[in-house]
C-alpha cells in the first residue's frame, strides 16, 4: 500500500470512529503513543491503530550507532508486517524499501512483545508505554503528525499533564533517516531536543550518548493540527520544509477515543464473560463535618464528614431511643470469652435528658439471631430504622484488600424497620445482596450501598496458575452464575447488575480480577432498587450531596530522568456517579499519587465544593525526595464530555512548598469550606493550612509545628479547629508516643495558625476508637452556648511497668476505660477554651471485664450526649451516668 493510500485510509477510518459512544468494544487494544523498553532506554516506538489496522514508527540505531527510524503497518491479527526504511533525495521522499520484519504481540494494553528482523539479524523486545505523567489533558494533542503537502517526515508529539515533547523523524543532509527527541516540563509550546547515538536493536546494550540539538517550537491549531517552527540546530536534508509547516494528525485524535481514558459501558455479555473468566484465575481463595454548626439539639447525632450526607454506624439515636447491635459470646462457657455482633437490635429508652435509661427489648433481624453481623451499620430517621449487616473479607495475608481471593463469596443484608408504639421496630422489608459491603450513605429517603463481589467457581484449583483445566471450567460457567444477585423478601434471585449496567475503567497493565463494585440505590419509602457497577476494585469512596466518587489506585512505570529522576509512581483513577434521578456514571479523571485501600478512612482525603473535587494523594518517590503529598483539584470538562479535568495541583512549579516535610506522611486531613487542614508527622506535628478560595491557584498560607500529631481534625465555627491524636517525644533517639492528646487550634488567621491549648490524655499505651473512626467523636451544643465533647478511650498511666526500661521503651499499665468528656467554652479565638470534665469510667482492671469486653479497646465504643448526661454504648451494652457522676451499667 502506498503512503498516500495509507494516510487516506487512516483518516477515513478515524472519522468513522468519532460518532460512536464510549463502549468497551471501542477501547483501543493497546495504549496509543510512545512505547519503550525500560531496560534499553534511549530508543522507542510510536504505536497506534485505527480499527484493525496498526502502525508503528520505530526510533532506534544502526549497527554503527547512528540514529535511524523505520515504519511498519499491518493488521492486528498477530501477523508479521514488513519493516520499511525510508530515504530523502532531490528534495522529496523516495519509495521505502523493506529492511526486515516486524511483529507485535499484545500481552495486555500496556505490555507488547516486539519480534523483528533487520538485515538478517533477529530479536525480541518487551515494551511498555513511555509514561511521563499521570495527569490526563482536557485537550490532548498527542499523536503522529505529518505534512500532507510535503510528506515523508513528521513529529511524534506527546502531551501528558504539564509535560510536552516528542520525536522529530526527518533526514540528515545526505538523505538518511534520523531523529531528534526531547521532553520538557511546563513547556511553553516548545521543547529542547537532543541527537543521540546508541546501540542497535540486536547489539549489546550501551547507554546512548546525547548531544543538544536545539528546540522545536509549535502553535496548536485545534486538537489535531500544529504549525511548526524550526529551531533545531543541526542541518536537515534540502526540501524538509519544517519551519512554518502545517502538520496534521495521522491517527485518531484523543477526543475520538473517550473509552481509552474513561469508563466504558461493557454492553456485551461475551465481553463481560471473558473479563470475569480471566479474573477468576487471578483470584485464588485466601489462605487463611461536622461541616457546619448544627442548631442546638437535645442529643448528639452521628459525627459526619458532610452535614447532609448521613453515614451508618454501630449506634444511632432519635433522641428518645438508642439503637445498637447485640453481641454474643463466641464461647459462652468461658466468662472472659470474646463477643461478636449478631443480627439482633437492642433498644434502650432515654428519659429525663439522659438521666434515666431503660431497656425496651431486642429485635431479631431477618437473617436470624444467630447470624454474625461482622459488618454492621444503622440508620435512623423519622421513625424508620435501617440495618445493614453482612460478611467481611478474610485473608491469611495482610492487607486483605490486596488479595482478590479474600473477596470470594460474601453476603450483605439490608432491612427496613418501622418504630412501633412499644418502642421496638417492626420489619417492613429486607433484601440479600451478593458481595461484601464496602460502605453506605443515606441522603433523604435514598440509601446508597456499595458492595464488592467476586464470583467463586467450584472445582477450580488455581494451581498451577492459569492452568488450562481451570480456564476451561471457568469458561464453561454460565455468565449469570458469575454475576451478583439480589433476593428481596426471600424471593427468587435476580441479577444485581448485567453487561448493560456495568462499566470498565481503562485496564492498563493491571491483570483482570473478577471483582465487581456495585452501587445500589434503595428508595426507603417505596423500596425501589436499582444498581450500576464497575469492573475492578475501589480503594476509596466519597459522597457529597449530589455525587458519589470511587477512587482506585494503580502502579505505573516512569522513565528515569524525564521528570527529575523518579522511576515509578502511582496514579489514581476517580469515577463520578451522579446521584440525582437514576444514579449514573458521568465522568472519570486521573490524579498522580495513591489513596490507601480504606473506603471510609480515605473519604476525608476527598471533598467536593462548588462542582470541583479536591483530592489529596501520596507517593514515595514520584515528585522527588522533598514531596510526598499532593493536592489536586478536578472539575467536569466543558470541552471533553465525561472527563474530570485537572484544574490545578499543589505543589507546582510556581508554588513549590511541599505539604509536609520531606518524607512525612499525612495523618489528619480535613476540608472545610475553602480551606484544607492537613497534619503530617515524623518527629513533630506540622499543621498546614491551604487556601482553596481560588481553585486555579491553591496555596499554603501557613503552618505550625507542635509536638505529636493529630489523626482526626474537627472544624469549629469562629476560626477554631480541634485536633485529636498522639502526643510524642524523642526519647533514647526514638520517636515514641507518650499518650493521647486533644488540641485546640486558632485558624482564624490562615497565615498564622496557632496552638491555643493542648491536653495530654494518659501515657504510652493509651488508645481511642477515634483513631480509627470519626464516628467515635460526639459533640452536643448546649443551650448556654457551650458545647460538650465525648471521646471514648482506654487510658494507661501510673508508674512504668518496668522502671528499668530505658526512656522510649517504657510501658504503662491500664488504669480505666470509658468516656472522656470536655466542655468547650467560648466561640472565638479570643474567648474559647477547653475544660476537662470527669470521665465516665465504665471499665477498670480489677473489674470482671477483661480487655475483650472493653469496647474502647475493641474499637466499638460510642456515645450519645444528652442535656443531663451521656449514654455510653459498646459491645451491645449501655451505660449512663448516676447522680454522682459514676457510671451505671452495663444494661
Amino acid at each position: 500500500m502506498s503512503y498516500k493510500h495509507l494516510v487516506a485510509g487512516f483518516l477515513a477510518l478515524a472519522a468513522s470512529f468519532s460518532a460512536f459512544s464510549a463502549t468497551l468494544a471501542e477501547r483501543s487494544p493497546f495504549t496509543q503513543g510512545l512505547w519503550w523498553n525500560s531496560q534499553r532506554p534511549g530508543m522507542g516506538l510510536e504505536l497506534f491503530n485505527v480499527g484493525e489496522t496498526g502502525a508503528a514508527t520505530w526510533y532506534t540505531y544502526e549497527a554503527d550507532g547512528r540514529a535511524i527510524w523505520y515504519t511498519a503497518q499491518g493488521p492486528l491479527d498477530g501477523s508479521t508486517w514488513p519493516l520499511m526504511k525510508h530515504r530523502w533525495t532531490e528534495g522529496r521522499k523516495q519509495a521505502p524499501v523493506q529492511a526486515g520484519t516486524f511483529k507485535v504481540t499484545i500481552r495486555h494494553p500496556e505490555k507488547l512483545t516486539l519480534d523483528f528482523t533487520i538485515a538478517g539479524a533477529s530479536g525480541t523486545i518487551d515494551i511498555e508505554p513511555f509514561i511521563q505523567s499521570g495527569v490526563p489533558n482536557e485537550i490532548d494533542h498527542s499523536g503522529s503528525y505529518f505534512n500532507p503537502a510535503n510528506s515523508g517526515w513528521g513529529l511524534t508529539f506527546t502531551q501528558q499533564g504539564d509535560i510536552q515533547g516528542g520525536v522529530l523523524y526527518t533526514y540528515d543532509p545526505t538523505g538518511a533517516p534520523t531523529w531528534y527527541s526531547g521532553f520538557d516540563r511546563n513547556a511553553d509550546n516548545s521543547f529542547a531536543v537532543i541527537s543521540a547515538t546508541g546501540a542497535c536493536p540486536t547489539c549489546a546494550y550501551t547507554p546512548s550518548i546525547n548531544r543538544p540539538a536545539g528546540r522545536i517550537a509549535y502553535a496548536f491549531n485545534g486538537e489535531s493540527a500544529l504549525v511548526l517552527r524550526n529551531q533545531v540546530s543541526v542541518p536537515m536534508a534540502d526540501g524538509v520544509g519544517m519551519d512554518g509547516a502545517p502538520v496534521k494528525q495521522l491517527g485518531r485524535p484523543a477526543s475520538t477515543r473517550p473509552a481509552d481514558r474513561q469508563l466504558a459501558r461493557v454492553d456485551s455479555d461475551a465481553a463481560l464473560k471473558a473479563y470475569l473468566v480471566a479474573g477468576i484465575l487471578n483470584s485464588p481463595p485466601s489462605p487463611g463535618d461536622f461541616s457546619a454548626p448544627a442548631p442546638a439539639a437535645p442529643f448528639s447525632t452521628t459525627n459526619l464528614q458532610e452535614a447532609d450526607v448521613d453515614e451508618g454506624d454501630l449506634v444511632k439515636s432519635d433522641g428518645r431511643y438508642v439503637y445498637t447491635f447485640a453481641e454474643a459470646p463466641v464461647n459462652p462457657e468461658y466468662a472472659g470469652s470474646i463477643t461478636q455482633r449478631v443480627s439482633v437490635l437492642r433498644v434502650a429508652r432515654i428519659d429525663d435528658g439522659g438521666k434515666a435509661l431503660s431497656i425496651v427489648g431486642k429485635v431479631d433481624l431477618a437473617a436470624g439471631a444467630t447470624e454474625r453481623a461482622y459488618s454492621a451499620a444503622l440508620y435512623v430517621d423519622s421513625g424508620r430504622i435501617v440495618a445493614v449487616t453482612g460478611s467481611v473479607p478474610f485473608s491469611g495475608k495482610s492487607p486483605t484488600w490486596m488479595f482478590p481471593g479474600s473477596w470470594l463469596g460474601g453476603t450483605t443484608r439490608v432491612e427496613i424497620l418501622q418504630a412501633g408504639a412499644d418502642g421496638l421496630p417492626k420489619s417492613q422489608w429486607h433484601a440479600q445482596i451478593d458481595g461484601h459491603v464496602l460502605s453506605t450513605r443515606r441522603i433523604g429517603d435514598r440509601l446508597y450501598l456499595v458492595t464488592r463481589h467476586a464470583p467463586s467457581v467450584a472445582g477450580i484449583r488455581y494451581s498451577p496458575p492459569n492452568n488450562p483445566a481451570d480456564l476451561a471450567l471457568a469458561a464453561a460457567t454460565p455468565l449469570e452464575d458469575l454475576l451478583p444477585k439480589i433476593r428481596i423478601q426471600n424471593g427468587a434471585p435476580n441479577l444485581l447488575v448485567d453487561a448493560r449496567s456495568l462499566y470498565s475503567p481503562p485496564q492498563g497493565a493491571r491483570a483482570p480480577v473478577s471483582a465487581i463494585i456495585a452501587v445500589t440505590t434503595i428508595d426507603l419509602a417505596t423500596q425501589a432498587v436499582s444498581s450500576v457497577g464497575l469492573l475492578g476494585q475501589a480503594d476509596a469512596l466519597y459522597v457529597s450531596s449530589g455525587n458519589l466518587f470511587l477512587a482506585s489506585s494503580r502502579y505505573t512505570s516512569l522513565p528515569e530522568g524525564v521528570t527529575g529522576g523518579d522511576t515509578s509512581f502511582y496514579t489514581t483513577d476517580i469515577h463520578q456517579l451522579r446521584l440525582a434521578g437514576n444514579a449514573a456514571f458521568v465522568a472519570s479523571g486521573t490524579v498522580e499519587g495513591r489513596v490507601r485501600a480504606d473506603p471510609d478512612g480515605m473519604s476525608f482525603r476527598l471533598s467536593e465544593a462548588d462542582g470541583k473535587l479536591r483530592v489529596v494523594t501520596a507517593s514515595g518517590v514520584m515528585w522527588g525526595a522533598s514531596t510526598k503529598n499532593r493536592l489536586t483539584i478536578l472539575e467536569p470538562s466543558a470541552i471533553a464530555p465525561g472527563l474530570l479535568r485537572t484544574v490545578s495541583f499543589l505543589p507546582n512549579s510556581q508554588r513549590t512548598e511541599p505539604i509536609g516535610k520531606p518524607g512525612e506522611d499525612l495523618y489528619g486531613v480535613r476540608f472545610a469550606g475553602d480551606k484544607l487542614y492537613a497534619v503530617s508527622f515524623r518527629r513533630v506535628d506540622p499543621l498546614y493550612v491551604v487556601d482553596l478560595a481560588n481553585p486555579a491557584d491553591p496555596r499554603i498560607t501557613g503552618s505550625l509545628e507542635v509536638p505529636g500529631f493529630s489523626e482526626y481534625l474537627h472544624p469549629l465555627p469562629g476560626g477554631l479547629l480541634l485536633g485529636f491524636g498522639q502526643d510524642t517525644a524523642i526519647l533514647g533517639g526514638r520517636t515514641v508516643t507518650l499518650g493521647l492528646q486533644l488540641t485546640l487550634f486558632d485558624v482564624s488567621n490562615a497565615g498564622q495558625p496557632r496552638e491555643m491549648q493542648r491536653i495530654p490524655l494518659g501515657k504510652t499505651g493509651s488508645m481511642s476508637p477515634l483513631s480509627a473512626s470519626h464516628h467515635a467523636f460526639s459533640m452536643l451544643r448546649n443551650a448556654d452556648g457551650t458545647a460538650t465533647l465525648g471521646i471514648p478511650a482506654r487510658i494507661h498511666g501510673g508508674e512504668a511497668t518496668n522502671p528499668n526500661d530505658p526512656p522510649g521503651w517504657q510501658q504503662f499499665s491500664w488504669q480505666y476505660s470509658g468516656l472522656l468528656r470536655f466542655r468547650l467554652v467560648g466561640t472565638t479565638p479570643a474567648t474559647a477554651s477547653l475544660q476537662v470534665l470527669d470521665p465516665l469510667v465504665t471499665h477498670r482492671p480489677q473489674s470482671v471485664y477483661g480487655s475483650y469486653q472493653d469496647p474502647a479497646y475493641m474499637g466499638t465504643a460510642r456515645s450519645v450526649l444528652f442535656e443531663r448526661g451521656p449514654v455510653y454504648v459498646g459491645g451491645g451494652l449501655f451505660w449512663r451516668e448516676d447522680t454522682n457522676g459514676a457510671a451505671l451499667g452495663p444494661f
